[in-house]
């Protein structure tokens, strides 16, 4: 009597789906960081000429991109100011990886209700079998 299979290959639609949305939620989730660290440096009147500034300062630009123009930066003592468009670019971004969070989730809970299926199609096969063979 040959023995069921014990493995369970989780679909690949599955997989790439999960390995899309976690690169996403990590891409989402720097974006917020960087935006997060441009607004300190803008508050702080951060030097621009500085290397890591400057990095900031650009990296940021492509996450504000969408965002640009929708609210005018407000001054902030002498030299600072606050950029509310990264803010709110911010705000944008977290409800964003919420979601992205959420279909990493369902995903999950996909594969996980796929290999319970498979398991107790296992275990009702390995009882039809025991009861063949008595």
């Amino acid at each position: 009597m040959a023995e069921p299979n014990n493995t369970f290959k989780v679909p690949t639609y599955l997989t790439i789906g999960k390995v899309i949305s976690y690169a996403m939620y990590i891409w989402v989730l720097y974006g917020i960081i960087v935006l997060g660290i441009s607004v300190f440096l803008q508050l702080f009147a951060a030097n621009p000429e500085t290397p890591f500034v400057r990095f900031i300062y650009h990296t940021s630009a492509t996450f504000l991109e969408p965002f640009r123009g929708i609210f005018p930066p407000k001054t902030v003592g002498e030299a600072g100011y606050i950029d509310v468009a990264a803010v709110f670019a911010m705000i944008v971004y977290g409800f964003v990886g919420w979601g992205f969070s959420a279909l990493i989730d369902y995903i999950q809970t996909k594969i996980s209700v796929l290999k319970r299926n498979a398991a107790i199609e296992r275990v009702r096969a390995n009882a039809t079998a025991n009861k063949k063979s008595v």
